[in-house]
């Protein structure tokens, strides 16, 4: 496992915390997978629900429209507990997120936190396709 592999699960699974989502949950994993991917490979933002969940689901052996209940589920919880506060912290903006992002979003936003925050200390990741 690289360097860059082990900040990013890091770092996501301390996200997905402090947004509130609840470890114990299998929308917590789903998340996770995703964002994982997605940091390797953006392309797979294009088409969620035909290429990346069905990964996602393949891995943990559930259907696709599975892991999106379960991500939605998830992140329900965790915006009813924290307002997803988290995020303006990451951003370091004062945003108020008037509404609960959709599991894509939330997926592409900490994927592309992740990979900033990697060049920004100067750790380096395989290229990915585009």
């Amino acid at each position: 496992m690289t360097e860059f592999e082990i900040f990013s699960k890091e770092e996501v699974t301390k996200i997905l915390l402090e947004l509130g989502i609840p470890a114990n949950l299998q929308g917590f994993r789903c998340l996770k997978s995703c964002i994982l991917k997605v940091i390797n490979r953006p392309s797979l933002l294009r088409k969620v629900t035909r290429d990346l969940y069905p990964k996602v689901g393949e891995e943990f052996s559930i259907d696709g429209m599975v892991v999106e209940r379960s991500m939605r589920h998830s992140t329900e919880i965790g915006y009813n507990k924290t307002g997803f506060k988290a995020l303006s912290n990451l951003f370091n903006a004062d945003v108020k997120w008037n509404y609960k992002p959709t599991s894509s979003e939330l997926i592409a936003l900490i994927a592309e936190y992740i990979r900033f925050e990697a060049d920004k200390i100067g750790i380096s990741q395989k290229p990915f396709d585009a």
